[in-house]
């Protein structure tokens, strides 16, 4: 694979997308202003039932914020470079998606990478610097297991989102897909360890949304044993493993625009 072909194209792709932002400049500015406003008012609320909650679930509020953080750091990643799997359809219904299979590229990397949301840059700056300001003295064990898992929730991420290429490649449906994901993942602001059971489960092993961001930050704690970590490992390998076996599945059942 030629590695710097693949970054003059997402560089492109990056310019044509920022260059549209800027053409609409009070659009972007609101986006924007939406977007931190949201983040901050969860965060204050946070801070402002401190002195009312001492403990959720075993955690403090203290700990809830980290939690918050770590949250929005995997999700803003997961726009910020991914952004593209919403555009999908249109791709699928002009015929776009032809060009996207005869171009000397990776037709799901172009998919996933064909818009970068730049919008996402000012709030995850602010996640970044608030979280290492936030962040209390972590053992350099806890920092190594927290920098695996978060390489591993991005595998995930990576995973999820070629899930929903290929099941868009097959059903057209795309938007309700991630927006689905996307919703259920606002369950994950707080840990997931708050629900039941029955619950808990399904956002962990069936829809990943703990594996994703309830577990790193979890690490970063020291509550995650040298089991679950690896069964994370095996299940974001096996997932990723079996999204792309599925996109090649749907490459097989995609009916050109042409035919």
């Amino acid at each position: 694979m030629n590695l710097k072909r693949y970054l003059i194209y997402w560089l492109k792709t990056s310019e044509l997308t920022f260059e549209s932002l800027i053409a609409d400049k009070l659009s972007s500015v609101l986006f924007i202003t939406g977007k931190l406003l949201r983040f901050g008012f969860m965060l204050g609320f946070l801070f402002a039932i401190k002195e009312k909650i001492k403990l959720v679930s075993g955690y403090n509020v203290d700990q809830l914020v980290i939690f918050f953080l770590i949250y929005n750091l995997f999700d803003l990643a997961g726009q910020l470079f991914y952004r593209g799997v919403y555009w999908f359809r249109s791709d699928i219904l002009s015929g776009d998606l032809d060009f996207k299979l005869v171009k000397p590229l990776n037709p799901l990397f172009q998919i996933l990478t064909s818009h970068t949301d730049f919008l996402d840059i000012p709030q995850l700056f602010i996640v970044i610097v608030v979280l290492i300001i936030r962040l209390p003295f972590v053992a350099w064990q806890d920092l190594l297991v927290f920098s695996l898992l978060s390489l591993i929730s991005m595998v995930i991420l990576t995973g999820v989102h070629i899930f929903v290429s290929a099941l868009g490649g097959i059903t057209t449906e795309v938007e309700h897909t991630i927006w689905i994901f996307r919703n259920l993942s606002g369950m994950a602001q707080v840990p997931v360890d708050i629900y039941s059971e029955a619950v808990r489960t399904f956002l962990t092993f069936v829809i990943p949304i703990g594996l994703i961001y309830t577990f790193p930050a979890k690490a970063l704690y020291g509550l995650l044993n040298p089991a679950l970590i690896f069964l994370t490992i095996s299940f974001a390998l096996v997932f990723y493993y079996l999204s792309l076996k599925f996109w090649y599945y749907s490459l097989k059942t995609y009916a050109s625009a042409s035919s």
